[in-house]
């Protein structure tokens, strides 16, 4: 467990202010009681340059106090820890500390390293909307998102950890760093409905299909027709597209011939229905994980290899179409 991360052993433990022993008296009472200065990100004050040169004005005083009260807050709230340290930074309001240089008045008051004060002030923004939306971040996780951070901002971060909770997968560091890894590059651009999708389709692939079949089973099941070899690869090997990713889907079951299926319920018609299913899960995945901004950096990080693989997509989806371009029951 990280500094910054909360005890898991906190969960047992009484909550609240009135929740460490006082007696029931007091915490059945009508009393309004306001929360600590520094315990709440309300109580710290926004970053803002000094207000003068010199002492500290009692309103800089008051901030001042607030902020060390919020860092002596940290182990429960990393990102009111973060905000007090930019707070208190951008206002410069530890002149009169003696200690001029910012990281060395933190490591001297908290020993927090100089890297660790710039990973709090940088993460605690995500880490304040996540709370808002009623996730609980730890520190250790939230800093595994700071690289989506600094390429497409703080919503894109926050984007990506709650579609990871929203699996119903636990959230961990490690798990974050996987998906933030596989994930396409995010820009400002990326909206959380699409950062949502492609998380999903990362956490939640489609099914495995069987192997796939042989030439000699494919040209029993089309009639004779021997597949064509240049379909699906490039000049580079085989370029994965709609029909051959997860196995080929002329015989999703490897059936070594074709079949009669005019009989209600039989073998080959159950498998032909399930044929069918097959590809629409694969063609609602493949939808999932694909979208115009995706589509536009592919095409300006290499041209030439995206046009390729478009035009593979688009070939793929056409025969797909006159595939399935048959006459239906009335």
């Amino acid at each position: 467990m990280g500094a910054f991360d909360d005890d898991p052993t906190d969960a047992t433990r009484p909550k609240g202010l009135l929740g460490n022993g006082l007696s029931t008296v007091l915490q059945e009472a009508t009393v309004v009681v306001k929360a600590p200065v520094g315990t709440t990100l309300e109580s710290i004050p926004a970053p803002r340059p000094p207000a003068a040169e010199g002492d500290l004005t009692p309103e800089e005083e008051k901030t001042f106090e607030a902020c060390k009260a919020g860092m002596d807050n940290l182990h429960k709230a990393f990102w009111i820890a973060g905000k007090s340290l930019e707070t208190m930074a951008t206002g410069n309001l530890h002149r009169n500390s003696g200690h001029p240089n910012f990281a060395d008045f933190v490591w001297v008051h908290w020993e927090i390293s100089e890297s660790q004060t710039y990973r709090l002030m940088d993460e605690w923004r995500i880490g304040e909307a996540l709370s808002q939306m009623g996730w609980h971040p730890r520190e250790s996780q939230v800093r595994k998102l700071v690289d989506i951070k600094n390429a497409a901002g703080n919503t894109a971060a926050v984007a990506v950890y709650d579609a990871v909770a929203r699996t119903g997968k636990r959230v961990t560091a490690s798990l974050l760093e996987d998906v933030a890894r596989r994930l396409p590059p995010l820009t400002p651009e990326s909206s959380p409905v699409e950062i949502g999708q492609m998380v999903r389709g990362i956490l939640a692939p489609p099914p495995p299909a069987p192997a796939p079949a042989t030439n000699n089973e494919l040209a029993a099941d089309t009639g004779g027709e021997q597949p064509d070899p240049a379909v699906g690869h490039g000049t580079e090997g085989p370029v994965h597209n709609i029909t051959t990713i997860g196995g080929n889907p002329d015989s999703p079951i490897g059936e070594s011939s074709a079949q009669a299926s005019d009989s209600k319920g039989s073998p080959a018609r159950s498998a032909d229905l399930e044929r069918l299913n097959e590809t629409l899960v694969l063609l609602r995945e493949a939808e999932r994980g694909i979208s115009k901004p995706a589509v536009r950096r592919a095409l300006e990080a290499d041209p030439a290899a995206a046009t390729a693989l478009l035009a593979e997509i688009e070939s793929s989806l056409n025969k797909i179409g006159r595939t399935v371009a048959v006459r239906r029951p009335e």
